[in-house]
C-alpha cells in the first residue's frame, strides 16, 4: 500500500509524477499546507474537477487536513462552494467506511452471541468499550444487558449521510470561508467549556465561558461531530429515523435527517438552509457515492459529462 502527504508546491507535484510513473498506485494522498492553484492541479490529474462527475461514481480518495491557505480569499461564488464540496466528500466518504466497518464488527458479535448465548471477556470488553464509547448506559447484568447494548448499538452505529455532514459544515464555516475553519480545523463549530483551551469567539458577548474546540484537521473535527450525532441524546429522534429507513431499505437520505432536526437548534431557518443547500448542489446523490481504492491519473477528460453524473444514482443500502 502506498501512501503520501505533501506539503509545497515544488515537492507536491514533483512527487506526483514520480509515484503516477512508478509501478505501484498510490491509494490514497494526504494534504498539507496547499493552495487554490496547487489543489486544482491535484484535483484535475485525479479526474476530480467536479464532485459530482466522477469515474465509475468513485471519488478520488484525496485528503486536505486544512483547507487551502488562500481558500478564504475566494470570492463568495458556486465555484468556491463546489470546491468545498470536493474537499470534504471525501472526509465524509471514509469517515462512514470507518463507522460501518465497526457496526460490522458489532454485528459479528450479535452473531456469535446469538449462536453460543455468551462471548469470550475479550468479546465482552469489546462490547462494553462500544457501549461506552456511543453512551450506551444500563444497570441491568448478564443476557438483558448484552441484548440491550445490541439493541441500542445497531441503532446508534450507522451511516452519517455525507449530505448531512457537508451541508452542516458548509453552514457553519460559511462554505469553508470563516475563522473557525482557518484556526481551529472546525467544521461544526463545536464548543468546549470552562477550559483555557479553545479559540475565543468573536463577535459573541451572550456567553464566555465557552471556546470553540481546536482539532489537529479537518478529519477529527467531523469524526467528532459524527459521534456526537451517534451518541448524543439531542440526537435520538434523528437517529430512531434513520433506523426507521435502513430497517426499511429505503434510500439514505440526508434530508430526511436534517428535517428530523427541525427542533433542536434556536437558529431562525436552520433547516431550510441546508435543505436548500442539499437540494441546490444534488448532494444527495453523495449518500450513494463511494470512495474509489486507488488514485488513477486522468488519462481521459470526464469533466461535464452528463453519463458520469448518472452513475451516481440511488440504490437501497446493504443490510
Amino acid at each position: 500500500m502506498r501512501k503520501i502527504c505533501l506539503s509545497a508546491l515544488g515537492i507536491l507535484i514533483g512527487s506526483l509524477m514520480s509515484f503516477s510513473a512508478s509501478s505501484q498506485p498510490l491509494t490514497f494522498l494526504t494534504l498539507k499546507d496547499t493552495t487554490v492553484k496547487e489543489l486544482q492541479a491535484i484535483y484535475n490529474k485525479y479526474g476530480y474537477s467536479h464532485y459530482l462527475i466522477v469515474k465509475d461514481a468513485k471519488v478520488p480518495p484525496i485528503f486536505l487536513e486544512h483547507f487551502p491557505q488562500d481558500f478564504d480569499k475566494l470570492p463568495a461564488s458556486d465555484e468556491r462552494n463546489e470546491l468545498f464540496i470536493r474537499i470534504v466528500t471525501p472526509l465524509a466518504l471514509k469517515l462512514n467506511q470507518e463507522i460501518m466497518s465497526e457496526r460490522g464488527q458489532m454485528l459479528e458479535l450479535e452473531k456469535k452471541y446469538q449462536a453460543q448465548k455468551s462471548l469470550s471477556p475479550e468479546e465482552e470488553q469489546a462490547l462494553e468499550a462500544l457501549a461506552n464509547k456511543y453512551d450506551v448506559f444500563t444497570r441491568l447484568k448478564g443476557e438483558e444487558r448484552i441484548k440491550l447494548y445490541f439493541n441500542q448499538l445497531k441503532i446508534k452505529i450507522n451511516q452519517v449521510y455525507p449530505s448531512f455532514l457537508i451541508s452542516i459544515a458548509a453552514v457553519e464555516t460559511d462554505w469553508g470561508s470563516s475563522r473557525i475553519v482557518k484556526e481551529a480545523n472546525s467544521l461544526y463549530k463545536e464548543l468546549v467549556w470552562h477550559t483555557p483551551e479553545g479559540l475565543t469567539p468573536q463577535g459573541e458577548d451572550e456567553d464566555h465561558t465557552y471556546k470553540i474546540r481546536i482539532f489537529p484537521n479537518l478529519y477529527e473535527s467531523m469524526k467528532s461531530y459524527a459521534l456526537k450525532f451517534n451518541s448524543d441524546i439531542s440526537y435520538e429522534h434523528a437517529r430512531f429515523l434513520r433506523d426507521l429507513r435502513y430497517r426499511s431499505q429505503m434510500v439514505p437520505s440526508g434530508k430526511g435527517v436534517v428535517h428530523a432536526m427541525l427542533f433542536q437548534t434556536p437558529l431562525k431557518n436552520y433547516i431550510g438552509l441546508l435543505d436548500y443547500t442539499i437540494t441546490f448542489y444534488q448532494l444527495m446523490l453523495l449518500d450513494q457515492a463511494t470512495l474509489a481504492t486507488r488514485l488513477e491519473p486522468n488519462s481521459e477528460i470526464l469533466a461535464h459529462s452528463q453519463e458520469n453524473i448518472a452513475k451516481i444514482t440511488p440504490k437501497p443500502p446493504k443490510r
